[in-house]
């Protein structure tokens, strides 16, 4: 299938919202042909390049499909957007014929395994993420956290794990990249443990608004 491209200095994972300002004439364009048309588009980190106003920047090749949820025109012309992680994709080939990127693109599922070590796996990093964001609410004032929004399905809470995680945005794009979700769930695991460990030295403080919704 062919859709239209957005890339950016962010990773986004499935099942996670990504709110965008849209200002530039041709991703004003692109999203009202994504709006009209119904169709998703992919955000892609940006491999080479930058964000705005590069006609020749280069993505990297696996990225998340999204769809529009809101839209609001302001005055000026400029779109504030709701947009939800979908699937995750690669690109097999990219066009420059319009104004925006175009994708020819696959879906990129994961890999099959086997039901119950997949589950144990997510059983072991269900508590950490639990743990990590406790640890949060007792360093931060006005922090939003309510337990029951942590998936324990493996798949679900291994992208909602990687979006909170503070990490580069390389080893963010590696875990978008993998082809076994178990392998993602170990990685974070072992992370979400240092990062608890790290977080329970630091002094209670007003670590500003936090939510994970």
């Amino acid at each position: 299938m062919e859709i239209p491209l957005f890339p950016l200095n962010t990773v986004l994972f499935p099942g996670w919202p990504m709110p965008l300002h849209i200002f530039e004439p041709r991703y004003l364009e692109m999203v009202r042909y994504c709006t009209e048309e119904k169709s998703p588009f992919g955000i892609l980190l940006i491999k080479q390049g930058r964000a705005e106003g590069d006609t020749a920047v280069i993505p990297h090749s696996v990225g998340c499909m999204v769809v529009i949820t809101q839209t609001e025109q302001l005055e000026d012309g400029r779109l504030l957007i709701m947009t939800v992680g979908q699937e995750r994709f690669r690109v097999n080939a990219l066009r420059r014929s319009k104004p925006y990127l175009v994708g020819e693109v696959e879906q990129l599922p994961y890999l099959p395994e086997k039901t119950a070590p997949l589950q144990d796996a997510a059983n072991e990093l269900h508590p950490l993420v639990l743990n990590y964001l406790t640890t949060l609410t007792t360093l931060a004032e006005n922090v939003e956290f309510d337990p029951t929004q942590v998936p324990t399905e493996p798949e679900a809470l291994s992208h909602m794990a990687a979006s909170l995680l503070q990490v580069s945005l390389e080893t963010k794009q590696s875990l978008l990249e993998a082809r076994k979700v178990s392998n993602v769930l170990n990685f974070l695991t072992n992370q979400y443990r240092r990062e608890i460990d790290i977080l329970k030295q630091f002094p209670q403080q007003d670590m500003g608004n936090f939510s994970v919704n």
